[in-house]
């Protein structure tokens, strides 16, 4: 195995990166370059390969791993997987910020979809989260509500609209991913969400639709005739 000094200049991934930029890297290259340094008869980026192989869904795997799965990798200490995470829970950030900024109207699914999606996509179970909108329709926050699928008992419902009031909304929009990645609204997601509608317009903060997302898909519940 080379070491990364014994690689050609234009073969290193920091002089890489410098030279030609970011959109040439591998993932491989740039998982090096945040590990710095390997261990004793291998590189960085020969580290980097053990990462992504041992993942059972390859690079999208890199969504959700964890800083004890990192940490089971020859080579790699606590220091270097706290760097790994951060820096995909940085690029989830910023991914979320982009699509804020980009949409003055968060009413519309495709908004909510993009702001949510790195987010959601790969979580093993059921999130339901709760877009926040001011009268203007802008962003407010996400919170997530709960893990394990959404339900219409009286708990969650005082949760959501709880959290509503707090953040001064106008009106909420629901979202819960399906693990499956399959974005296809069942007879329940549908009963559940005209239950929220219901307490919605009691409460005077409508909800404005329901988004299900996939792996890289969603269904709008009102798009789809569904609220």
């Amino acid at each position: 195995m080379l070491r990364i000094q014994e690689l050609r200049p234009f073969q290193r991934p920091r002089e890489k990166f410098f030279a030609h930029g970011a959109a040439v890297m591998t993932t491989e290259e740039l998982i090096a370059i945040l590990l710095r340094t390997g261990h004793r008869g291998k590189s960085a980026i020969d580290i980097a390969h053990d990462i992504v192989a041992s993942l059972p869904e390859g690079e999208t795997g890199l969504q959700t791993i964890s800083v004890e799965e990192l940490c089971q990798i020859k080579g790699i200490g606590r220091d270097k997987a706290v760097t790994l995470c951060a820096a995909i829970e940085l690029g989830r950030r910023l991914t979320a910020l982009h699509a804020k900024q980009e949409y003055s109207d968060f009413s519309s699914p495709e908004a909510v979809a993009d702001y949510v999606m790195e987010q959601l996509r790969h979580e093993p179970s059921e999130h339901v989260c709760v877009a926040y909108l001011t009268c203007k329709n802008k962003l407010i926050a996400v919170e997530t509500i709960s893990t394990g699928g959404l339900t219409a008992s009286y708990a969650e419902q005082r949760s959501v609209f709880r959290g509503a009031v707090r953040a001064n909304a106008a009106s909420i929009i629901l979202i819960h991913n399906h693990p499956s990645g399959e974005a296809t609204a069942s007879p329940q997601d549908v009963r559940i969400t005209k239950e929220f509608e219901k307490a919605g317009k009691i409460m005077g903060i409508p909800v404005l639709d329901h988004i299900i997302i996939g792996d890289g898909e969603y269904v709008s519940l009102a798009k789809e005739g569904l609220l």
